[in-house]
């Protein structure tokens, strides 16, 4: 299962690699139209009282106050706050999966505390290390492959400097593969290409 999670990272450091550019993230109000949307079609599915219908009835409340609240908060942050709200009304209080989405709520928002700037990635990979560490402890495998995979996204992602956020992302998942696999390795050899692409002003492949 570790070595799972740790490929589930890499994959999806690669996809938002390839995306980002092409998939700006939704603002507050976005997210709040889509959540109405859902609510709607629901309801016209399950009727008012359907377990379902309440849940995203939670969820229009939850994104309701943030864009009153918050409306400028990264979309990563939003959606785990909602998360947490539909958690809290399913979960008794020391449910393990309601105490995990505290601590990935509690750990994005002490890095953008710390780094205002900090990008989504890594606000991500922040919550699920704050959410491993509590479940698993600090030496469990799942939990340090996702130190890992921070300390790497932290190396690429916030100096400062002209490359776009495309190529830093693809520099880190380059790193992590070659970790882990070596440098003969065709995933490793693949990852180099998409970099060395991309420093030379092209566009990766998904």
């Amino acid at each position: 299962m570790a070595r799972c999670r740790s490929i589930c990272f890499l994959a999806l450091v690669g996809f938002l690699a390839a995306s980002l550019a092409a998939a700006p993230a939704p603002s507050a109000a976005d997210d709040l139209a889509a959540a109405r949307g859902e609510l709607a079609r629901l309801q016209e599915r399950y009727g008012d009282r359907h377990p379902k219908v309440i849940e995203q009835q939670v969820r229009v409340d939850e994104f309701e106050q943030q864009s009153r609240t918050a409306p400028n908060e990264p979309a990563v942050l939003r959606a785990a706050r909602v998360e947490l709200s539909v958690m809290l009304a399913r979960y008794a209080e020391n449910h393990p999966k309601l105490r995990a989405q505290f601590a990935r709520v509690q750990a994005m928002e002490a890095q953008l505390k710390l780094k205002p700037a900090t990008p989504p990635e890594l606000l991500v990979a922040q919550g699920e290390l704050a959410a491993l560490n509590l479940r698993y402890g600090e030496k469990n495998p799942r939990t340090i492959a996702a130190q890992t995979h921070v300390q790497v996204l932290e190396k690429y992602l916030l100096p400062p400097g002209p490359d776009s956020p495309e190529l830093r992302l693809a520099r880190a998942e380059h790193e992590e593969l070659s970790v882990r696999y070596g440098a003969d390795n065709p995933k490793v050899k693949a990852a180099a290409e998409r970099v060395a692409t991309l420093e030379r002003g092209g566009t990766s492949a998904p």
